[in-house]
């Protein structure tokens, strides 16, 4: 039988990471332990982690010294400059997007204002020629972020079977036409599509996505 406390253990681990917005090489570059041993102590695929690797959780993930073992024996684990459990308050990101070697960062709240100054955009009246260009090259950079956002929430909610509950909300961007001069938009809507199981794929698209997927969790 699982030992509850370390699956109960593994869920608070990744929850942690994910408010900081850190990959599990991220929490590992960050002080922490490496990164096998992060995700098999957030599957509980593991035995119970040592003294000098609960030390290394609490400095990645900026919790109060002892919070890790506190939190491994059952308790909650306490955010550093913080009386309340980390589990209370969310933390976000600092600056509103924020540049990482593989892409960016950017709050929900920043995302939200984006997409709402695209649909300003979307309103304006007859432009000319090269006002059009320019805003349409804007619209596609927000529409890039928005689905670069969703795909990540996709991935989370397959990796924890809990698709079903995100299908729903991302049926419009399931339908919506890539831009036909653009490959790469092209590609994202079908690996979307593919995480969701909206779309069979061939083999080579197939293997490329698990392999997308699969670095999507380091």
């Amino acid at each position: 039988m699982a030992d509850r406390n370390l699956e109960r253990f593994g869920r608070i681990l990744e929850a942690r990471r994910t408010e900081l917005g850190l990959s599990q090489r991220g929490v590992r570059e960050a002080g922490g332990p490496a990164d096998l041993t992060l995700r098999n102590l957030e599957r509980a695929a593991t035995g119970r982690p040592d003294s000098d690797t609960l030390r290394k959780l609490d400095t990645a993930l900026q919790w109060k010294p002892g919070s890790a073992g506190h939190a491994l024996a059952g308790g909650d684990p306490t955010a550093l400059n913080d009386d309340k459990p980390a589990h209370l308050h969310t933390i976000r990101p600092t600056k509103p997007i924020l540049g990482i070697d593989h892409g960016v960062i950017i709050r929900t709240d920043a995302l939200a204002d984006l997409t709402r100054r695209g649909k300003i955009l979307d309103a304006l009246g007859d432009l000319d020629p090269d006002t059009t260009q320019s805003v349409a090259a804007l619209r596609h950079s927000i529409d890039r972020l928005t689905r670069a956002w969703i795909i990540r929430q996709a991935e989370v909610a397959r990796r924890a079977e809990k698709m079903s509950d995100l299908i729903l909300v991302l049926d419009d961007h399931l339908r919506t036409e890539p831009v036909a001069d653009d490959p790469d938009d092209f590609d994202d809507l079908l690996y979307l599509r593919w995480i969701a199981g909206y779309v069979t794929v061939d083999n080579d698209d197939r293997l490329r996505f698990e392999q997308r997927f699969n670095h999507s969790e380091e």
